[in-house]
């Protein structure tokens, strides 16, 4: 089935895109280059935003803008900030003169931005990893849920099987937008998240080798060359900036030391103009912006690894998924649940 045949979805069609294929949001990959490429393909591109200020957030939706009249999103993660600076950010995003992105948050925001958000008229969608959050995310106004599994890449919010928690709250929450997330690199990933429940996907590794991605060199070199999820690890030994979030990450000396590296500078960022020493154990993702022992830091990767061959358009990405989903959908039947679900709900 060709990417043009597929329908959006609810989970797409609440932010407008024209497939049922969400990019994350990460943090120094996911920039306005990589997000108006996912925009322009018909999929939900989302700006990967960290500690940024609100100038910087603006500037950010400007040079996507710039780039894409589609609508995108962008990411905010409420648990390294304050809540006065969550909602400092959410102002940042609301009142960008360039465009009106949708607003995306990684775990559980306090509501008073998502009402922050909802008041200016942008569709929420809120990142978690149990059927008690994804309850609780809609109970504070949250318009679709992204359910994350263990196989994710990057930081962490449930110990759980990615099918499973998307059969789990599609029961518990049917009328909500879902969208699946962890280890959907490729089209019959997709298309089982879709038979599972999901209206739509949400892919970071299969982005880092896009041609549009920022992230560096050697980092998408190490994930063409993993051959399969037991190259990747779960680990805390990255928490210099995001502490208390385990973390799915390609092996390397970091990880597979018997003792933690003490915390030495190893290198060195640009944000904005302005460089950033990098410590040892820092969550900071290595980017085109990024100098020093790029294998020594935190090199983000789901266990969808192996379906990451080559660095191609963020487009024909988002075709494959969206082929994947249509699949999927196909096979789906109203009984054809995992059989896990029951004890998911009951436990979470």
């Amino acid at each position: 089935m060709g990417a043009d045949t597929v329908a959006p979805g609810r989970a797409a069609a609440l932010v407008d895109a024209r497939l049922p294929v969400f990019q994350a949001g990460m943090g120094g990959i996911a920039g306005p280059c990589l997000v108006a490429a996912v925009a322009e393909a018909g999929g939900a591109g989302i700006i990967g935003l960290y500690k940024h200020n609100p100038d910087e957030i603006a500037a950010l939706i400007a040079e996507a803008a710039d780039l894409t009249d589609r609508p995108f999103g962008i990411n905010l993660v409420p648990e390294v900030v304050s809540e006065p600076t969550l909602l400092d950010q959410v102002r940042g995003v609301t009142q960008a003169p360039a465009a009106r992105p949708f607003v995306t948050f990684y775990g559980l925001p306090p509501a008073a931005a998502i009402r922050l958000a909802r008041d200016a008229g942008r569709v929420v969608i809120v990142q978690t990893g149990s059927v008690f959050d994804a309850v609780e995310a809609v109970r504070r106004g949250a318009g679709a849920i992204v359910i994350q599994g263990h196989e994710a890449g990057g930081h962490h919010l449930s110990a759980r099987g990615v099918l499973d928690l998307v059969a789990a709250v599609a029961e518990r929450l049917p009328e909500i937008p879902l969208i699946a997330a962890g280890g959907i690199s490729d089209a019959n990933a997709a298309a089982m998240a879709a038979a599972a429940g999901a209206d739509a996907v949400l892919a970071g590794t299969a982005f880092i080798c896009a041609t549009e991605s920022a992230a560096h060199d050697h980092y998408r070199a190490r994930v063409l060359t993993a051959t399969g999820a037991d190259q990747t690890v779960i680990t805390d030994r990255f928490e210099i900036g995001w502490a208390g979030r385990r973390h799915r990450v390609l092996r390397n000396a970091v990880t597979e030391a018997a003792t933690p590296p003490a915390p030495t500078f190893i290198g060195r960022t640009v944000l904005f103009g302005r460089p950033y020493p990098v410590p040892c154990g820092s969550a900071a993702v290595p980017t085109i912006h990024t100098s020093g022992r790029i294998d020594d830091m935190a090199l983000y990767c789901g266990t969808g690894c192996d379906a990451v061959t080559a660095i191609e358009p963020a487009a024909d990405i988002v075709r494959r998924l969206a082929a994947g989903v249509a699949q999927g959908r196909a096979a789906r039947r109203p009984d054809a649940r995992p059989a896990a679900t029951a004890a998911i709900a009951a436990q979470s």
